[in-house]
């Protein structure tokens, strides 16, 4: 089961498009199976002209929003997989009541909690409901929210293993944010090929893994083409956000990602981390890589989790830098690359240690730097033989995203 968490700030504009057809006619017989309360709460139902019930349940959702409020409109898609059964409307308001109580919207027998309704459709798409909440609730005061995304992700594995439905993964507050639909869409209408969040998290990934300090950072990703705002507290440089300049609000601003947002590990402390220096300066170009790669794979037997998980970040910070050098695997590396951004991130603390400085520093040292003939080949064996190492260890212990994303990359480097 999965829930997805949005914010918006038209809870009638979010109620006509749940009763509505859907952006591809994907919503058949919208009705409400649970509410924040069981009784007076009318469905506007299948009726020819639901606008004017639809109206009188928004102002009723509305009920306790303070004037000027923005994005106080909480909306959680749940999902279970197609393999699941299907499950009743009264399995369906019994889940959205827990998951409720879970982020805090509505915790259960709190009866001045927040005003919030499920709504479900049926057809071959009916394996999912949509909660709607407004961030108001009935005492004046505002809910606690915080953490909603993970309370949600326990209270579904709960549901999972009460409903016999089919596992998911336990949140391990890895990964990164996938592109909205709404960046989706932006994309498309504008002919690009894909979001902006994706790009811009690939430019600040390969800046990060090129750069040996603040000023390098931000010059390669200006070079990058980003937009870069730089974010100070009392004059002290804590954060960082990046746009593209041809990505812009209805308003004409940029669209801002944070470094945090775009990944865990791009946040402006973790790209600091890389920008140690190592006990020994390594070979330049790709032989110093497959050198470091060497010793990295040497010593990943005699290391702790810790350790490891330093190691499986530093191969990340490789393939950023070798998918950027001109080589005949340039485009391999970028895939692998890709693909192995959630393999780096292993879900305990890292230990930084003597091989992986060096394995950083040698990527450092590689942009611009042609391959010879043969040395590719040899850095795609010794990369490859690190990352199965990893991707072994991470299904080992169980880390199933971690494993996904190691298997991937090798399936890339293979190609």
């Amino acid at each position: 089961m999965i829930a997805k968490v949005m914010r918006g700030g038209d809870t009638r504009g979010l109620l006509d498009y749940l009763y509505g057809p859907g952006r591809a006619n994907e919503h058949s017989d919208p009705h409400l199976v649970a509410a924040w309360r069981t009784w007076g709460v009318h469905d506007p139902g299948p009726a020819p002209d639901p606008g004017p019930e639809l109206a009188r349940l928004a102002d009723r959702l509305d009920r306790f929003v303070l004037p000027g409020r923005p994005r106080h409109v909480w909306h959680c898609a749940v999902r279970i997989a197609h393999t699941d059964r299907a499950l009743t409307d009264a399995e369906w308001a019994s889940i959205a009541g827990d998951l409720v109580d879970a982020a805090g919207i509505a915790p259960r027998g709190d009866s001045r909690a927040c005003r919030w309704i499920a709504v479900r459709h049926d057809g071959d798409e009916s394996h999912h409901i949509h909660l709607v909440a407004t961030l108001a609730r009935q005492d004046g005061t505002l809910p606690r929210i915080h953490n909603d995304a993970l309370r949600l992700r326990n209270g579904c594995r709960r549901i999972e293993q009460r409903l016999g439905l089919r596992p998911t993964a336990p949140a391990d507050r890895t990964a990164a944010p996938h592109p909205t639909r709404a960046e989706q869409e932006r994309a498309r209408r504008a002919g690009r090929t894909e979001p902006s969040r994706t790009g811009l998290a690939r430019l600040a990934r390969r800046s990060a893994a090129t750069s040996g300090s603040d000023t390098d950072f931000f010059d390669a990703l200006s070079a990058g083409g980003a937009l870069v705002h730089h974010h100070r507290t009392r004059g002290t440089l804590d954060g960082y956000a990046l746009a593209w300049p041809h990505d812009r609000t209805a308003a004409g601003a940029p669209v801002w990602f944070s470094g945090s947002k775009l990944a865990p590990d791009l946040s402006l402390a973790r790209v600091r981390a890389r920008f140690t220096t190592p006990d020994r300066d390594p070979d330049p170009g790709w032989p110093g890589l497959v050198l470091a790669l060497q010793a990295a794979h040497a010593q990943w037997a005699d290391h702790g989790p810790d350790r490891r998980a330093a190691t499986a970040a530093a191969l990340g910070d490789a393939l950023s830098a070798a998918a950027t050098a001109p080589s005949d695997i340039a485009a391999a590396l970028g895939r692998a690359e890709h693909a192995w951004a959630h393999a780096a991130r292993p879900p305990l603390r890292a230990a930084d240690h003597p091989a992986a400085r060096t394995l950083r520093q040698a990527a450092r040292r590689l942009p611009g730097t042609p391959a010879r003939p043969g040395e590719t080949a040899r850095t795609r064996e010794e990369i490859t033989a690190l990352a199965l190492a990893v991707a072994r260890w991470c299904a080992e212990h169980g880390w199933r995203p971690q494993a996904a994303a190691a298997r991937a990359a090798l399936d890339a480097l293979r190609t």
